[in-house]
């Protein structure tokens, strides 16, 4: 179930309050219809994408599925996701700004951030950690 607050946010930006999920590095990321169009058309717009890339769309818009949560906020994830992410009893929700993780526990428990300080940098992106 969606915590009221997400589900808030999902009914102000469209009045279905639904929201695209799909796979994304062991985990899924749920994206705002407007954000994902703007992703896969960036993605789409990519004319001959390297082998890598190309595996990369396959699945990220592949897996891409358009949900919508019931009155009290609960969502059916497709079994497609389900294995994508390994997702079994205990699931743990992370919300990131406009979007938000759905992540198998065990498998977010197991995640260790590692010094990503250059490439913070590099992007041009100064944060106090």
């Amino acid at each position: 179930m969606l915590p009221s607050e997400y589900r808030e946010a999902l009914f102000a930006d469209n009045d279905a309050g639904s929201f695209w999920l799909t796979g994304q590095n062991g985990g899924l990321v749920a994206y705002l219809p407007r954000n994902w169009e703007e992703i896969t058309e960036q993605l789409n717009s990519i004319p001959l994408p390297s082998q890598n890339l190309f595996y990369f769309k396959t699945k990220f818009i592949g897996l891409g599925q358009e949900l919508t949560p019931d009155a009290q906020g609960r969502v059916r994830i497709p079994q497609s996701l389900i294995r994508e992410a390994g997702l079994q009893k205990d699931v743990m929700l992370v919300g990131m700004h406009s979007k938000f993780q759905i992540w198998n526990q065990i498998r977010f428990d197991e995640l260790a951030p590692k010094d990503v300080s250059a490439e913070l940098a590099a992007a041009g992106v100064t944060v106090s950690l």
